[in-house]
């Protein structure tokens, strides 16, 4: 077993070896997933428009998705972007850190259900805070801005050397401005109105998912704004000051996993973008597994795996 530091709790943050990814779960538990995109299902690429999910990847979530599991995508991402990327497949989406959620594209005639109805948004601060950004990076040409519905992202990806003048960039920008506030990520500094995260996005997609069957909540992610998300689900002391528990009817406790081995407070960890492929198909296998021997069962409460499980969730 291999551990790594754990950003925030004494917990050691566990290996997961991505074959085995069905030794940690228990057949009589109901799992719903949840998945970051960049860095998670598509490759990190210098220019964020060059990244794709691969089609084996999207045939593993449709497939997934047939064995009854409910599977929502939460993004930094814009709404419109996601969807593109994850065409053709449809799942709920919680974009743009949650400041666009959709939950069915169905519902409502095609409408989505925007989280900013919620939230201290101001279009015409946006529009100041895209220009100033704009005038900033004049005399720069290494940086890439991404104009976003509700928030404005600025990307060094380019040129790492230019991280200091990004955040000097971006902290200047929303100064004074006291209803947004800056993210970081991998190359980035966005600027996004203060009450979204990850953490509240899941939360709000799971409160739409659950059934009379409690469902245990997996989040897949690898970036800074997905810690938000791996403290929402496994509900320690780290919940985010957006996040209250009073968003669900019950509590619950859930499984992060981080895609690399960089500090997390998420409890387990894969190394690649590759390792989360593998990892998916062993969900699969496991959820297949799952629906035969349930459908042959008359009593499901009295299976007992044969597979000697290290950790169930």
């Amino acid at each position: 077993m291999t551990l790594a530091k754990n950003s925030r709790l004494n917990i050691p943050t566990v290996y997961i070896e991505p074959r085995d990814f069905a030794d940690y779960l228990s057949i009589q538990q109901n799992y719903c997933l949840f998945l970051d995109i960049d860095g998670t299902l598509a490759d990190f690429t210098l220019d964020p428009k060059d990244s794709s999910i691969p089609d084996t990847t999207l045939s593993l979530i449709k497939d997934i998705q047939s064995c009854g599991v409910d599977i929502g995508v939460v993004t930094g991402r814009s709404l419109a972007e996601a969807k593109q990327m994850l065409s053709p497949i449809q799942v709920p989406i919680a974009a743009t850190h949650g400041l666009e959620i959709e939950f069915d594209r169905n519902e409502a005639q095609g409408t989505s259900y925007d989280s900013t109805d919620t939230l201290q948004f101001d279009n015409t601060e946006l529009s100041a805070i895209k220009l100033a950004i704009i005038q900033s990076c004049k005399p720069y040409d290494d940086f890439t801005i991404e104009d976003k519905p509700y928030s404005v992202a600025l990307h060094y990806r380019q040129n790492p050397n230019l991280a200091d003048t990004a955040y000097a960039i971006m902290a200047k920008t929303v100064k004074n401005r006291v209803d947004w506030t800056l993210k970081q990520g991998k190359y980035v500094w966005e600027a996004v109105p203060k009450g979204a995260d990850k953490g509240a996005a899941i939360l709000t997609l799971l409160k739409k998912m659950q059934t009379d069957h409690k469902l245990c909540p997996i989040f897949i992610g690898d970036d800074i704004t997905d810690e938000a998300g791996f403290r929402a689900i496994q509900q320690e002391d780290a919940l985010s000051e957006n996040t209250s528990m009073a968003q669900l009817d019950q509590p619950i406790k859930g499984m992060g996993i981080k895609v690399g081995s960089g500090a997390t407070c998420a409890h387990y960890y894969v190394h690649d973008i590759t390792e989360v492929t593998v990892l998916l198909r062993s969900f699969l296998a496991f959820c297949q597994s799952r629906a035969t021997i349930l459908s042959e069962s008359t009593a499901p409460d009295d299976f007992i795996t044969k597979k000697t499980t290290r950790c169930l969730i």
